[in-house]
């Protein structure tokens, strides 16, 4: 089965070909195992320089690091630089996972290579019982792994497979090979690349026959990256096999040729992708449900959300849901509204439903949720929740007092009471993300306070939970213009990276990770208020979460719309006099330079005549009808018009907050501003016309319609702009000729903040 490209890898349970699914023991495989002892699942990693990896990038550390997940990977390998000279062993026994030796290839004094992250995210993930047996070469084409041609590195690799086998069997440990992790080609000779698929399925075959308990394994191929004629064809054969045979899968690499520090090896940015993408690989084959258990957020108004937004927390649930992952969200907030009482859009996902439930505080510091202050009243009640993460993980009873807005501590209301946002139930987590700290900061507190404060709040949860797993994010900088603030984000991030070390030391059970959305988070871009994320923000928060979680790329979209709905069935709908009654605009409606224009209402007087005579940027605004405030998510805008006459265009201006939806309609056609779509047709002919657009959130794309007949192509097209704006705006638009003389009737204007929706017929 060949994984879609890039890292959007869709989840694939194999019935027919799962993984682990045991084997008949050969005769050389150790006995029966004791009562209910653990089978270790095995992954044997093979190919040349790449699958070695060098660490000759000139980083400026060229080592994998640490991870929690290290001491708890059974690691056994064997490496060679070619046929007479080996480059390290683990000395026949299996140890942790690590870096191996090197000394050998210039610039390389160690070897790690797509191995250690693999595992790494599978263990992030939930997987345990595992480990990895490498026997990796420098260099070589595929004839080298050819039982047929007595490639040594055939010979190699059964042999390394056996002395991890007997070193299991000493140990009285049962195991189960279940994966065989191949990156090779680069040096394959035009012969060799030719029969790239050939010699791969007969490896396959041959390790299932020549390696103890091997015969349900399945392989996973890492495509190479480096260009060339040959590398296209060892690409092309490899990913044919793949689609050929659903025990093979395969993913490319193609894209991290940036990653490739001498056009040929991966740097370390690149070797981890690359390990990543094969554990999120072996997790879509079905040989590991990603699991989380109980899995609460714990934060401020960034993890609550509000305003319509759902916060990076949905996002964090689509790469979830994509995944087929294990979790129930947890936490004593369980108000689906979010902070101010405003929906936001969290359509279900891979037929999953998006609970919110979670531990985000509007507005609270991280020494309110560890009870190290008094929470004051002003922070208290309604959907910003109520009690300390003692109280919500049963630790401690209800706390009984708070301080209100004058200092004088006053009884807290009953938990259970209707409005409060807190149910009152406790829960014990399996895995908590932690995002708090901004407003501590922006309240005056020092770094190093908030780095304890925060400190506390694992300390509590390790008491909950003392195997609770950990995501603990950094702090996003916001586009305030306060220079003190952004400086202690900074400060207080490199506190957090020395506070998860002295947390993991402390612990074996309880793992630590940082997750790392200020990486990359442009405040301008990626907030909709300067310090709340707009759905671009969330959606980077959302990807840095998952990853941390070991889960790698982006969900697969959304299908586009494909629910009817009339007109007649929309929120809200504005007859041409109910947006101009022929004295004033009403109804939220209103004009902006109204001394270009004309208005009248004409037929049956429910028709709105509008004429722009002279000068520009004159048009009608519908901000304030109910356009602002959910117009960020999915929704779909209908308006039936008569063009008299547009020479300029008629444009409708349709903010989604972060984007913008710019649609001209002018006398023979109908296109999207940036190009994205364009139609010929006779929009001057007299007759009322209907166009509808359809917004399709998650997947940041847009849809029309004329008459019932589809404009755009199946799948929508990108916004027209960038830049962030909210508006509603029909007519003219700028101070420039765009949309200038325009002579239009309108019938009516409506909008559905539900979902995009398709025409009827549509």
């Amino acid at each position: 089965m060949r994984a879609s490209t890039l890292v959007t890898l869709a989840w694939v349970a194999l019935a027919s070909a799962g993984c682990g699914s045991g084997g008949a023991p050969r005769g050389d495989a150790p006995g029966p195992p004791p009562p209910d002892a653990p089978v270790l699942r095995l992954f044997v990693l093979t190919g040349q320089s790449n699958a070695l990896g060098v660490t000759n990038g000139e980083e400026a550390d060229a080592t994998s690091g640490t991870d929690p997940a290290d001491a708890h990977v059974a690691f056994f390998w064997d490496n060679v630089a070619d046929a007479a000279t080996s480059l390290g062993t683990s000395d026949g026994r299996f140890t942790t996972l690590q870096d191996q030796q090197g000394g050998f290839f210039p610039g390389s004094a160690t070897h790690w290579g797509p191995e250690i992250e693999m595992a790494r995210s599978l263990y992030r993930a939930g997987m345990r019982d595992f480990g990895v047996i490498k026997a990796s070469r420098g260099g070589g084409g595929n004839t080298h792994w050819s039982k047929a041609a007595g490639g040594h590195m055939y010979a190699h690799l059964v042999a390394t497979v056996r002395a991890a086998a007997d070193d299991l069997t000493r140990q009285g440990t049962p195991f189960e090979i279940v994966g065989l992790l191949y990156l090779q080609g680069e040096s394959d000779s035009a012969a060799e690349a030719g029969m790239a698929d050939t010699r791969l399925s007969e490896l396959i075959a041959d390790l299932r026959a020549d390696l103890p308990q091997a015969q349900a394994m399945q392989a996973f191929v890492g495509g190479i990256a480096a260009s060339g004629p040959d590398r296209d064809t060892v690409r092309a054969r490899q990913a044919a096999l793949a689609d050929a045979d659903p025990t093979v899968h395969y993913f490319d690499t193609v894209d991290l040729r940036s990653s490739l520090h001498d056009g040929l090896h991966f740097d370390k940015a690149g070797k981890v992708t690359v390990g990543a993408r094969f554990a999120n690989v072996v997790m879509d084959a079905g040989c590991h449900t990603a699991t989380y258990g109980s899995l609460v957020f714990i934060g401020d108004s960034i993890t609550q959300g509000g305003l319509g937004y759902a916060s990076y927390r949905y996002e964090v649930f689509r790469h979830l849901a994509h995944h087929g992952a294990g979790f129930t969200f947890v936490g004593s907030v369980t108000d689906a509204l979010g902070f101010e009482d405003v929906s936001p859009v969290t359509p279900a996902f891979h037929g999953r439903g998006f609970d919110n439930v979670h531990d985000g505080h509007w507005g609270w510091r991280a020494f309110w949720i560890n009870a190290r202050i008094p929470l004051p009243a002003s922070r208290r009640g309604s959907n910003v929740g109520e009690g300390t993460l003692l109280n919500w993980t049963g630790q401690a009873a209800p706390q009984e007092y708070a301080l209100d807005t004058v200092g004088n501590l006053v009884p807290y209301p009953d938990p259970l009471a209707v409005g409060t946002g807190n149910t009152g139930t406790t829960y014990v987590p399996d895995t908590a993300v932690v995002m708090i700290g901004i407003n501590d900061l922006a309240g005056g507190s020092p770094p190093a306070q908030v780095r304890d404060d925060i400190g506390t709040i694992l300390d509590q949860l390790r008491a909950a939970n003392p195997a609770v797993r950990v995501h603990l994010c950094t702090v996003l900088h916001t586009s305030q213009n306060n220079p003190t603030l952004q400086a202690n984000v900074d400060t207080l991030n490199t506190l957090l990276l020395d506070l998860a070390a002295a947390k993991n030391a402390a612990s074996s059970t309880s793992p630590v990770w940082i997750a790392d959305p200020s990486s990359g988070f442009a405040p301008a871009l990626f907030t909709h208020d300067a310090v709340h994320p707009n759905r671009r923000g969330e959606a980077h928060i959302g990807e840095r979460v998952a990853r941390s979680l070991g889960l790698l790329g982006d969900p697969l979209a959304f299908p586009p719309p494909d629910t009817e709905l009339d007109r007649s069935a929309f929120r809200d709908v504005f007859e041409g006099h109910q947006i101009y009654d022929g004295v004033a605009f009403v109804n939220g409606w209103a004009e902006v330079n109204p001394e270009g224009t004309t208005e009248a209402l004409v037929g049956d007087l429910t028709d709105l005549h509008r004429q722009h005579v002279n000068g520009g940027a004159a048009w009608m605004d519908g901000t304030l009808t109910g356009w602002n405030g959910w117009n960020h998510g999915s929704w779909t805008f209908e308006a039936g018009l008569r063009i008299g006459s547009a020479p300029n265009g008629f444009y409708l201006w349709l903010g989604t907050d972060s984007n913008l939806i710019l649609i001209e309609i002018a006398d023979d056609a109908t296109r999207g501003y940036s190009g994205g779509f364009a139609a010929g047709h006779q929009n001057d002919d007299g007759a009322i016309h209907v166009f509808r657009v359809a917004h399709d959130a998650p997947n940041e794309r847009y849809h029309v319609w004329r008459d019932g007949l589809r404009l755009t192509p199946p799948a929508g097209v990108a916004y027209d702009l960038g830049n962030d704006d909210w508006r509603l705006i029909l007519g003219d638009w700028t101070g420039g000729s765009s949309g200038d003389l325009y002579d239009v009737v309108i019938d009516y204007v409506a909008f559905d903040p539900t979902g995009a929706y398709l025409p009827p017929g549509g």
